[in-house]
C-alpha cells in the first residue's frame, strides 16, 4: 500500500510533459478561398428576381444583409447612414445580378461583395 502511495506522489510530483507543438492547418492560397456552399450564382440570380427595391423577406433579401453585415463588420464596405439602408443594399444587388451575374464565373458570395463593394466602397478599398 505504501508502494502504491509514494508512486502516486512521485507522478504527482513529477513535471509534466511539454505540450506538442501546436500545428499551423494547412492554408489556401490567398486567391483560392475555400467555398463549402452548393449554392450556385445561377440559384441566387433566380432567388433573386423581381423588383430592385423589394426588402420583402426571402432567401435574397437574407443572403444579401447576411454578406452585407459581413462584409461591414469586416470593414471590406463602409456604408454611410444615409447610403446603408436594406432597400440600398437590396436594390444594388440584384440589379448588379441582373447586369453582371451570369457572365461571373465566382461563387455567388464573391459576386455579392463585389456588388456591395462597388456600391459601398471604403476611400482605401476603391481601387478594388
Amino acid at each position: 500500500m505504501i508502494l502504491f502511495w509514494l508512486a502516486a506522489m512521485a507522478a504527482a510530483a513529477a513535471p509534466a510533459p511539454a505540450p506538442a507543438p501546436a500545428r499551423t492547418p494547412a492554408r489556401t492560397a490567398p486567391d483560392r478561398p475555400v467555398v463549402v456552399s452548393a449554392l450556385t450564382t445561377e440559384d441566387l440570380i433566380a432567388q433573386c428576381r423581381g423588383k430592385d427595391a423589394d426588402p420583402a423577406p426571402s432567401f435574397c433579401t437574407g443572403y444579401i444583409l447576411g454578406a452585407f453585415d459581413t462584409l461591414s463588420m469586416a470593414r471590406e464596405i463602409c456604408p454611410s447612414a444615409t447610403k446603408g439602408s436594406t432597400i440600398d443594399a437590396v436594390a444594388t444587388t440584384r440589379k448588379y445580378l441582373r447586369t453582371k451575374g451570369k457572365k461571373a464565373k465566382a461563387a455567388p458570395i464573391f459576386v455579392v461583395r463585389d456588388a456591395l463593394r462597388r456600391s459601398f466602397a471604403c476611400k482605401r478599398n476603391a481601387k478594388r
